[in-house]
């Protein structure tokens, strides 16, 4: 994939929601939280586009989930929600129950953990107004072609509009450079969210002053 420099950067919608879960797994297949949550690679592979169905679906809703497409076919995602959006309110917990029980399905021995994973993501969540970047992946044969710079920006300008703060966590270490290039510091270094497994950084992006 040699054209990220070049495509623009959309809104998606209900009809990318299978193609943008895909790419999300994909990207995430290696992730350090799922590996932790979810061990068996062909388990993981099964349970990680439902979840992330449901999370596309849920992020459309708001007008906030950027894409890149290629051919039809969604290249990479950032899912974000507006403040107050999180952590999801019953009626967006219903909507999802189908795809969990799909996560179920694929692997029920991590089911419980998983859920674990959830609620302590909501319990330790700020409640400070923020935008929050759920989720970023790229599609791994199109990674490095700066997609990912170019789905962060939307929203940080969005943010920087309405003079609000944005808020993200990841269990990558590797990825914290990255954030910082966009304003964002570390406001936790070491986040229990996964029980027992890899703890995430939690990053916090100030508003305009």
């Amino acid at each position: 994939m040699g054209g990220g420099v070049s495509v623009a950067v959309e809104v998606l919608g209900p009809e990318h929601v299978r193609s943008a879960a895909e790419a999300i797994a994909a990207g995430h297949a290696d992730y350090p939280a799922f590996r932790s949550v979810f061990p068996d690679p062909r388990r993981r592979a099964r349970a990680l586009p439902p979840f992330f169905a449901a999370t596309v679906r849920d992020g459309i809703g708001f007008g906030a989930t950027y894409g890149v497409v290629e051919g039809g076919r969604v290249e990479a995602v950032a899912v974000w929600l507006p403040p107050g959006a999180f952590p999801w309110q019953p009626w967006r917990q219903a909507r999802a129950a189908p795809a969990l029980l799909r996560v179920f399905a694929a692997d029920p021995g991590a089911f419980r953990r998983f859920t674990r994973y959830g609620a302590n993501a909501a319990r330790l969540h700020p409640t400070e107004p923020h935008w929050y970047l759920v989720v970023l992946s790229v599609r791994p044969d199109a990674q490095r072609g700066g997609y990912g710079s170019r789905l962060v920006r939307p929203a940080l300008e969005r943010a920087d509009r309405d003079g609000v703060a944005c808020y993200l966590e990841t269990s990558d270490p590797a990825n914290v450079l990255f954030y910082q290039r966009f304003g964002f510091a570390v406001r936790d270094a070491a986040l229990p969210l996964v029980p027992g497994g890899p703890t995430h950084v939690s990053m916090w992006r100030p508003p305009p002053v």
